[in-house]
């Protein structure tokens, strides 16, 4: 059926769509290096899902401008309305009006865009544009080749430009979700690759994504583990293991990650 639904959150239930956007926000500000701020910079955002309501928040704490990118079109139908209604959710009216007129109906603009390509080339998509700040949340795991994904970061990020990586690292089915996050990487290399569909996880693990930000030249790359799992259930839940995730730097009690790492 390949890729068509980016979270858990209903597409009926607005109030929860709006806690997530909000929750994501947050999760950013909250994990953004101490000196880093989001105020007169260009921002990139990588597979935004359903929602461009990040972009009109992060407009909002005086962002200078925002893209989305996507090799889904997850988002095309989301109405400015919404988006609206994300903002005034905010405490602060001052924070409301500084982002409110930036975000168009069409979801374009010049400090707002939003552009789909199925083959996700990032430089050709972002047309000669470069950025100050990179995010994803729970994005960077459907890409097929992450390697590819930086490289094409490299080419987009200007010097001292920051990113960070929320990563779900977890099976994605809901059903075996909570019982047992670390399903998909019970199955061998040659299974998992029968079971491909567009945007399956990718299985990659954070030493996985140090190494390819660091082939890249980027630099002061961490690795946060956001979630992981209970002490009490790692006997369980790490065990049974595909061979190739049975070693120490596999981290498999981690369950989501944030990748930070900053351009020269």
């Amino acid at each position: 059926m390949g890729y068509r639904k980016p979270n858990t959150v209903s597409a009926d239930d607005e109030e929860a769509r709006i806690a997530y956007v909000h929750d994501v926000m947050q999760s950013w500000l909250k994990f953004l290096p101490a000196d880093v701020s989001v105020e007169g910079r260009s921002v990139l955002e990588l597979g935004p899902g359903s929602s461009l309501a990040t972009g009109t928040l992060l407009l909002s704490q005086g962002a200078k401008s925002y893209l989305a990118v996507d090799a889904f079109p997850l988002a095309a139908h989301e109405t400015e309305a919404f988006r609206q209604e994300v903002l005034a959710r905010l405490t602060s009216a001052s924070d409301r009006s500084s982002a409110m007129p930036q975000a168009s109906s069409a979801g374009t603009g010049h400090d707002f865009d939003y552009r789909v390509d199925a083959g996700f080339d990032i430089p050709a998509i972002c047309r000669g544009q470069s950025f100050d700040l990179i995010f994803s949340c729970a994005a960077f795991e459907h890409f097929d080749a992450i390697e590819k994904t930086i490289d094409g970061l490299s080419k987009v990020a200007k010097s001292g430009c920051v990113s960070l990586h929320i990563v779900d690292l977890q099976t994605h089915t809901n059903l075996i979700r909570e019982r047992d996050p670390n399903n998909i990487y019970r199955f061998s290399s040659w299974f998992y690759r029968m079971l491909w569909f567009p945007g399956q996880p990718n299985r990659k693990r954070p030493s996985d994504y140090v190494r390819a930000f660091e082939r890249n030249g980027w630099v002061d790359i961490k690795v946060i583990p956001a979630k992981e799992i209970d002490e009490s259930l790692r006997p369980k839940l790490t065990s049974g293991l595909a061979r190739s995730f049975m070693h120490d730097t596999a981290d498999m009690h981690i369950l989501d990650a944030v990748i930070i790492s900053r351009y020269p």
